[in-house]
């Protein structure tokens, strides 16, 4: 009896592939095959799927089958498969589209019989969710009354294209089985690319594939598309394999389709209806078509009301297919959609006069060609490419927003220069969201000089270049020239944004009170400004956030970065989100308010999401990683954090060095032992030796100081980076600098001298609680638990309870885990008890190493050889289970349950201990 098999799954995925591999497999075991492929309904004719299946087949045994039927079946055959009308007799039956399925079916049903022979046959139909009505007729026909030949029909189709009734008949077919094929494994998937490809390109691209592996090869097959520059337009455009998606698609369908790629993401009806240009009547229509085709999906049951694109590549086909010109009129009219941080900063170049609609000037074409018009369009047209450019990097769209902004490099010479030096801010805005900093400031050096002879112009370039530069993580070698430009500035906004820049600069680099001063009046001047107003340069707010917070000027750093992230988000300013959210997360996490840091940090994931730049989503996924680690998520903070460490790993860049030193303490602090020797191993401890930024310093000393003295074992290595946050700390002059110096000092000593390392550890808690931060004060209390551990359990417990009272009122659940590990084990013992385990001899030996005498000044008390007393001093350690002379001092020497009536006998040496031994 026949078999159905239907195979299904997500475009792309490898149904095809799979078919092909059944099909050759029957080929060799002596099968029969028939095998086609739909179309598009629209270019089909009746039967069409049928008829190109057996094609091959009857071409080759069409005068077997004729023989083999009757006349009347003769007939119909030969109206539907050419193969046979051309050995048939012609005859008065009716034309094709009026010849019942249900004839054509008893008909194939007898030709099957001749047609499978003693091996069978495989009938292969491929994309049946673009089979004509007539072929899913036929279809039905077959699989409800089927022949009774060695007959095997597999199907396969893509289920939102398929309509219900294929659907329904397929389910229903007794006796059939269904595979569904889902993503690829990654070891699978990555066996398809090139063996010499770049790891890191490997990773964006299997992590794009999402495990389909016909999208991996066409993302392959364009691995330049994602740099963010504007094609040449020599070559066909990226993903050309992917237009053959769209070939059910109406000239209507397509204009939407083009239209929805200008807009972005995500897309309404009426913003289509503003770009496309259509009739509502025929746009809503060419969106039905678009849903039936699976090109575009409704968002979702909490926004019915927006649009998305399948895939994002699915967008980028259509997206780059688009002409030049065509585009930049789009966007020009998607931009009067947005809300663009200010008036252009170029008031004589007014818009590009028109007595049509925008939305009718996209469609035809309106704006002035490259070449062949006036110098005045030209100068419009450059800034229009420049405001469009603007409007697209606000939005959070740098790649388009290159693909415009690229074109403004060669400006005409009757170009301002204002225009000049906004379009490379702009520019170099774009590089830098997609994490390309020196690409961006080299460009900015560039037009640096063009613009010399402008002092607005120049202001501009020098400000965005700063802010590059500290972006970066470095500090510039000089103070720009724009100061004096903006201190003759009236509007307070462009003194903010300026005094904002240098105070962060002034941070960075250590002179906290210079900074302090500045910051000031920077606050003064933005608290007085309404939200509206500093749309227009919304970044001098998260400057100022920033410094604050190197300033550990916490509550005001979280009260400016809340503003500046409801004023991105209520005004839609995509491109200020991540960094908003990634310093407020910071912040709320360095005073204890865990919760928030979680909220923020994951707003900032999906903002850096949208966007698709690594630097923004390495950096925000570093900060919720810690975040989510913090409050007890261990396995979700594990995968975030690598996921962060593969989006740093192809930059060397000190933003990246800061993100994988964050790693490195979160994954240290998890076991993540895999994660912390790759960061390790990949010289990030080396190069943060150099690091310039002198704010973060202290921290970047205590945490590689821990690292050093509980995972690597090096005192001097340990001893360095104290020594490192120390001189940091005594520089910035900050209790949360020093405080965590003293807990690096803490870390150093730990395993040398644990009472040095406890006195360390309670001086960064009274520190670090007058800096107000509460994690850090309970990890100084941890790090003092587990220095009185091997000197006096009960201060032990004692540190212990306090820091568990902190990490519990912060939320801090992560910590509190750890804490479990830490407890002294076993019962209590007094000084008395351990002496009990010692002999006469190394009691002696115990108690003059508690005076502070040499190992020669003991053997010459005790009448012993040097080497005896080193033996004894061994054994003593191992007793005790500590591991220098310090210990034992602290925990039996100088305890004033000794005393000296236990060892009435002890010798005198004369000039006393060497105390400096």
């Amino acid at each position: 009896m026949p078999a159905t098999v239907e195979i299904h799954g997500e475009p792309w995925i490898g149904k095809t592939r799979l078919l092909q591999q059944v099909l050759e497999t029957a080929r060799l075991q002596g099968w029969a095959v028939a095998h086609a492929a739909a179309g598009p309904t629209a270019s089909s004719s009746p039967y069409q799927l049928f008829s190109d299946a057996f094609e091959e087949i009857l071409s080759e045994r069409a005068e077997a089958v004729l023989e083999a039927v009757p006349v009347a079946h003769q007939r119909v055959l030969g109206l539907v498969f050419p193969a046979l009308e051309r050995k048939s007799q012609p005859g008065t039956a009716p034309s094709p589209p009026t010849v019942p399925a249900g004839a054509v079916g008893s008909a194939l049903r007898q030709a099957l019989r001749e047609l499978a022979g003693p091996n069978g046959l495989v009938l292969a139909l491929d994309d049946i969710h673009w089979a004509d009505p007539a072929s899913l007729d036929l279809l039905e026909s077959l699989v409800r009354r089927p022949p009774n030949v060695r007959l095997l029909i597999l199907v396969a189709h893509r289920n939102r294209q398929s309509s219900l009734r294929l659907r329904g008949l397929l389910a229903s077919v007794p006796g059939s089985h269904r595979v569904g094929l889902g993503p690829l494994p990654e070891h699978e998937l990555a066996a398809l690319l090139p063996k010499g490809m770049a790891r890191p390109l490997r990773k964006t691209l299997l992590a794009r594939a999402g495990g389909n592996p016909g999208l991996l090869l066409a993302l392959s097959d364009s691995p330049g598309s994602y740099e963010g520059t504007a094609p040449d337009g020599s070559g066909p455009a990226p993903f050309t394999r992917l237009l053959d998606e769209f070939r059910a698609v109406s000239d209507d369908g397509w204009l939407a389709a083009q239209s929805a790629a200008i807009l972005g993401d995500k897309f309404t009806l009426q913003e289509m209806r503003s770009v496309a240009a259509l009739p509502t009547e025929r746009l809503v229509s060419a969106i039905t078509e678009l849903l039936r085709e699976d090109i575009i999906r409704i968002c979702g049951k909490a926004d019915v009301d927006a649009y998305r694109f399948r895939h994002p590549i699915l967008r980028e086909t259509v997206y780059h297919t688009t002409g030049d010109e065509w585009r930049l009129a789009a966007h020009s009219a998607a931009t009067q959609l947005m809300r663009l941080p200010a008036p252009s900063t170029y008031p004589a170049l007014e818009p590009m006069p028109s007595r049509t609609s925008v939305a009718d000037q996209v469609r035809s074409r309106l704006l002035p060609r490259e070449s062949g018009h006036f110098l005045a369009d030209e100068t419009r047209h450059y800034g229009q490419r420049v405001r469009t450019g603007k409007a697209l990097v606000v939005a959070g769209r740098p790649r388009e927003a290159l693909d415009i902004l690229d074109r403004t490099s060669r400006p005409g010479t009757d170009v301002p220069l204002i225009v000049r030096a906004e379009a490379a801010e702009w520019r170099a805005w774009a590089q830098r969201l997609l994490g390309r900093h020196a690409l961006a400031e080299s460009l900015l050096e560039t037009v640096r000089a063009e613009v010399a002879d402008e002092p607005e112009a120049l202001a501009l370039v020098e400000l965005a270049r700063l802010a590059v530069v500290l972006e970066r993580g470095n500090l510039p070698d000089s103070e720009p020239p724009a100061l004096r430009w903006a201190d003759g500035q009236r509007d307070p906004l462009a003194r903010a944004y300026t005094w904002a820049l240098l105070g962060a600069q002034e941070a960075d680099s250590g002179r906290t009170g210079q900074a302090a001063g500045r910051l000031l009046e920077v606050a003064d001047l933005l608290d007085g400004l309404e939200d509206i107003t500093l749309v227009g340069r919304l970044d001098a707010l998260y400057w100022l956030a920033r410094a604050e917070a190197r300033l550990e000027r916490n509550t005001e750093a979280v009260r400016h970065f809340e503003r500046g992230l409801g004023i991105a988000a209520a005004y839609e300013l995509e491109y200020l989100i991540p960094q908003f959210a990634t310093g407020l997360a910071e912040v709320c996490l360095r005073l204890g308010r865990v919760d928030l840091a979680i909220e923020s940090g994951r707003q900032a994931i999906r903002a850096a999401d949208r966007i698709g730049g690594d630097c923004l989503m390495a950096e925000a996924g570093a900060g919720l990683a810690r975040a989510l680690w913090i409050s007890g998520d261990q396995a979700t903070a594990r995968s975030t954090a690598r996921r962060a460490a593969e989006q740093a790993e192809a930059w060397r860049e000190p933003w990246a060095d800061r993100v994988r030193l964050s790693l490195l303490e979160m994954s240290f602090d998890t076991g993540d032992q895999e994660l912390c020797k790759g960061l390790v191993s990949f010289g990030t401890v080396r190069r943060a030796a150099t690091f310039p930024i002198i704010t973060l310093v202290p921290a970047v000393g205590e945490v590689l100081a821990r690292l050093e003295s509980q995972w690597s074992g090096s005192d001097a290595e340990a001893g360095r980076w104290a020594t490192v946050a120390e001189e940091a700390a005594g520089r910035l002059q900050l209790p949360g600098a020093t405080g965590l110096a003293l807990l690096a000092r803490a870390h150093h000593q730990r395993s040398a001298d644990p009472l040095t390392a406890a006195a360390f550890a309670s001086s960064a808690v009274v520190t670090l609680t007058r800096a107000g931060r509460l994690l850090d004060v309970a990890r100084a209390h941890l790090a003092a638990a587990a220095a009185w551990t091997v000197v006096d359990p009960a201060v032990a417990h004692s540190q212990l309870n306090e820091a568990r009272l902190l990490l519990d009122g912060c939320g801090a659940h992560g910590y509190l885990e750890r804490t479990a590990g830490l407890a002294p084990s076993g019962p209590r013992q007094s000084v008395d008890d351990r002496l009990t385990r010692l002999s006469g001899r190394e009691r002696e030996i115990s108690v003059l190493v508690s005076d502070g005498y040499t190992n020669q000044q003991i053997a010459r008390a005790l009448q012993l050889s040097h080497k005896t007393v080193e033996t004894h001093l061994g054994r003593i350690f191992k007793k005790l289970k500590v591991v220098s002379r310090a210990q034992v001092a602290t925990s039996i020497g100088r305890s004033t349950r000794i005393t000296d009536s236990q060892f009435s006998d002890r010798p005198a040496v004369s000039g006393g201990p060497d105390r400096t031994a």
